[in-house]
């Protein structure tokens, strides 16, 4: 990872976020995966987004719909084929295919060290495995709204027997925030939108034809405060040379039980805590037991985790006893959220 410019801000949680909108800032842990983690995602077809940046947006996709679904899980690298090769990887992303991609957790942000990937050329698919010796940063962390990051990467990998090297650059910004509508629903989730270009060269050799491969990748996503996916993005990703033309185009959601509880709104608005401000214990009150364990977390004005326990029941309890006096928001779900403002005294 050779990074040439990065530049971003911590979240501060004040009391102006009852009042209105505020733009939120990714940060670590939160938006940081956990091994484990599966999730389901809708994708349909690609439609491009305006590209106008700025505050406080309304992005509304109710009218998108899928056809068809699939299922990415953050596992543990160890346990995958080629994890091995990856023995600084923290989790590794699948979505039931072939393909995996290799992260890893560091100071500026999540990078990826490795990947197998499919490739077709002159009527044969090759599956191969790339090994960065300079690291992709594919998600600055923190990263608030105009906060912005430019990085070199390489990589090397092995197709057909013969040994190349791979060059390129990502560049990312977080050029918009608000609310956003998800597919099928009349919910919105306060949201940071991020977009990302990468463009690299592939040289190989295939049958004893020399191919040089040109990648571009362009990703416009929509992350939450919490959230370890996009909630919402559209993904182009084109590889060509004179003997290749291969290009991807879609769009993809999570599903609206991945979004922590299934109405968002409603959730929010009747999700309670008491007693509000607190200085031992607080019971969190969920709108109904969930379908299946949600995470309950308390995060302190930096984004860390301060206290957390898992909601098995409509009703949890959290020890508060150790928290310095200060304004703290309780989280319910992961990817979007339920949230409430918590003062400890």
């Amino acid at each position: 990872m050779s990074r040439i410019r990065y530049t971003s801000s911590l979240l501060f949680i004040s009391v102006a976020m009852l009042a209105g909108a505020q733009p939120i800032t990714l940060v670590a842990p939160g938006n940081v995966p956990d091994t484990g983690g599966t999730f389901l995602v809708h994708r349909g077809d690609y439609v491009a987004i305006p590209s106008s940046g700025g505050g406080d947006q309304l992005f509304l996709f109710g009218a998108m719909t899928g056809s068809s679904t699939m299922t990415y899980r953050w596992e543990n690298p160890a346990l995958l084929p080629n994890g091995a090769q990856f023995p600084n990887a923290d989790f590794a992303l699948t979505n039931g295919g072939p393909d995996t991609v290799f992260y890893s957790e560091e100071a500026a942000g999540l990078e990826r060290l490795g990947d197998t990937q499919t490739i077709s050329a002159l009527g044969t698919d090759y599956h191969f495995t790339s090994s960065y010796s300079n690291t992709v940063l594919e998600l600055g962390l923190p990263l608030a709204y105009q906060g912005t990051w430019t990085d070199l990467f390489q990589g090397s990998f092995t197709v057909d027997g013969t040994s190349a090297t791979r060059n390129g650059g990502i560049n990312g910004n977080a050029i918009a925030w608000g609310r956003l509508q998800m597919p099928g629903g009349n919910d919105t989730l306060e949201v940071l939108r991020v977009t990302t270009r990468l463009t690299e060269s592939i040289p190989l050799t295939i049958s004893g034809f020399p191919i040089t491969v040109s990648h571009v990748r362009n990703v416009d996503a929509f992350y939450t405060l919490w959230g370890k996916f996009p909630v919402y993005r559209t993904v182009s990703d084109s590889l060509t040379s004179q003997f290749l033309n291969q290009a991807y185009a879609y769009t993809e959601w999570l599903d609206a039980t991945e979004l922590g509880l299934a109405d968002h709104a409603a959730g929010t608005a009747a999700l309670q805590v008491f007693p509000n401000p607190a200085t031992d214990r607080v019971s969190v009150v969920l709108p109904a037991a969930p379908a299946r364990p949600e995470p309950v977390r308390v995060v302190d004005a930096r984004g860390a985790t301060v206290a957390r326990t898992l909601a098995t029941a409509r009703t949890v309890e959290l020890d508060v006893a150790n928290l310095p006096a200060g304004l703290y928001q309780v989280m319910v779900g992961t990817n979007g959220p339920a949230t409430r403002l918590l003062v400890s005294h």
